[in-house]
């Protein structure tokens, strides 16, 4: 992959030097924006948005280097595959699927793939049905620079393993979510967009949408601190894998409604999404914390002894996290325009460990 990038040559988002902080008060909401914001600077982050609601305060702010075009709404990622689980445990809910129902009774495949005959629900929501992943194939990065990546499933299929393998073991894939779109079309009758679109506006969170128009929304990916192309022109076509966009406020309202109201799902319902697995061999460190445990569509996230609920994502452009706190009643919703090595390495172990260690 590294190789594909150093071609990529481009608009180039330089270092700058940081400007001087101004003193302020130690309140919590403040202490959070002065490390959050101080990181970004230091870091070269293009943009960042933030929400974090506590029982006692709402903490919201964003920042934009100066050579970035402001945004109001980033792609979320893998985030993606939390709010699309959603939908999937409301027909679970509604009695139109049961979990443990085999994906061939939903999906006619053009192509045979053996195995998939004993796959379930369950198993594509928590990444143990043994599909291969199709991003993993060097095909689809090199599809995604040259602007032809796949949009079709029939397409993104023709991408992976011909067999299942290690099924019942834990093994992260978008292309279970690629099974869970067709499910879903298949139950509904409309487009999985459309479904999942209607879905969120049916939950007053009609910005959280899917299928939008990406012109004029920028990105960057870093592999190194001295330069990040901009690669606002890469498109990568996700679905229930990958491709809503959203912003924060949007997100940190999702996590109320379904964690603190109920207003979403039943709490029965979110107890079975979080009939978690072990992730092994593909733990993620964040900073002295760790995500070790998937349920279905949601991760746990277990830092200084508190456990947050919820899942990261992570394109070839953009990061994201929404996640909460049950037992603080803390909602984290936190959205970037930026990926590759580098900037990950500063999203994920000191962005996130900086908030989560204050809280």
């Amino acid at each position: 992959m590294t190789a594909y990038l150093l071609i990529v040559i481009s608009q180039l988002f330089l270092i700058t030097s940081c400007e001087k902080e101004t003193e302020e008060p130690l309140n919590l909401s403040s202490k959070i924006e002065k490390k959050v914001l101080g990181i970004a600077k230091d870091k070269n982050i293009p943009s960042l948005e933030l929400t974090i609601t506590t029982e006692q305060d709402v903490i919201s702010f964003n920042y934009n280097h100066k050579e970035v075009e402001k945004q109001s709404i980033y792609g979320i990622g893998s985030t993606t595959k939390f709010l699309s689980s959603i939908l999937i445990f409301k027909l679970i809910e509604d009695e139109k699927l049961k979990i443990d129902d085999k994906v061939i009774d939903y999906v006619d495949l053009t192509q045979p793939i053996t195995g998939i005959e004993n796959v379930t629900v369950k198993n594509l929501l928590n990444h143990t049905s043994g599909l291969s992943d199709y991003t993993k194939n060097s095909g689809w990065i090199t599809s995604v620079m040259n602007n032809n990546a796949p949009k079709t499933f029939e397409e993104k299929i023709l991408l992976i393993n011909g067999a299942t393998e290690n099924s019942d073991s834990f093994s992260y894939s978008n292309t279970n979510y690629l099974f869970l779109e067709k499910i879903v079309e298949t139950i509904v009758g409309e487009s999985y967009e459309v479904a999942f679109n209607n879905f969120y506006s049916a939950n007053n969170l009609s910005d959280i949408k899917m299928g939008i128009d990406e012109n004029g929304l920028q990105a960057f990916f870093g592999q190194t601190e001295q330069a990040s192309p901009d690669v606002s022109d890469w498109r990568e076509y996700f679905g229930f894998d990958g491709g809503a966009y959203t912003d924060t406020k949007t997100l940190d309202e999702f996590l109320t409604k379904l964690f603190r109201d109920k207003s979403i799902l039943k709490s029965s319902t979110i107890s079975e999404m979080e009939n978690w697995i072990a992730m092994e061999p593909m733990t993620i460190p964040i900073g002295n914390g760790i995500i070790s445990e998937y349920g279905n569509g949601i991760m746990k996230l277990t830092y200084d002894e508190q456990e947050y609920i919820g899942h990261f994502g992570s394109t070839l452009k953009y990061q994201s996290m929404a996640f909460y706190n049950t037992k603080k009643n803390i909602s984290i919703s936190i959205t970037t325009n930026c990926s590759g090595r580098y900037f990950n390495n500063v999203f994920f172990q000191e962005i996130i460990p900086a908030i989560l260690d204050e809280l």
